[in-house]
């Protein structure tokens, strides 16, 4: 191989190398972009749920998040939050945007000891009060976020 074509080659090689790592780390940050985009809707999120509970649920001194998963299988989101340490409630979403987006939400009465707040049997459900719950205050409540929830 002639020197020309050696120098030519080497080149050529740096360039595609330097082209795939600069792909490759381009990649990667918007990854953790995405990364740190969902972790900002999730914990958005669980600010808007621990409102709507202490709004509806009498006596809430702590909220539990215990992480989010995601099912392909039915394109929806989904976690366990454990109010007052003994009080679990699974909660599905369609996507971790907003409150209205939570689409069902379920419980084992036997397990689920909480008191709703009287004043809200006659309300309308919760997309038509995301303005009301948003300005409920967290004051006094203990909330651990999915991102610090250790287990028990």
């Amino acid at each position: 191989m002639s020197k020309n074509k050696m120098i030519l080659a080497i080149i050529v090689s740096s360039l595609v190398l330097i082209a795939g790592l600069t792909l490759m780390f381009s990649l990667n940050q918007e990854k953790t972009d995405t990364q740190e985009n969902l972790a900002e809707q999730q914990h958005a999120l669980e600010t808007s749920i621990a409102k709507w509970f202490v709004s509806d649920y009498e006596n809430v001194e702590e909220i539990e998040f215990t992480g989010w998963g995601y099912s392909p299988e039915t394109g929806s989101w989904g976690t366990i939050v454990i109010i007052n340490k003994n009080n679990r409630i699974s909660l599905s979403a369609e996507s971790l945007t907003d409150i209205e987006k939570i689409d069902g939400l379920t419980y084992h009465p036997e397990e689920f000891k909480l008191e709703k707040n009287p004043e809200i049997e006659n309300l309308p459900p919760i997309r038509y009060r995301v303005e009301d719950i948003e300005k409920i205050s967290l004051e006094g409540i203990t909330i651990t976020y999915s991102k610090d929830y250790k287990g028990n």
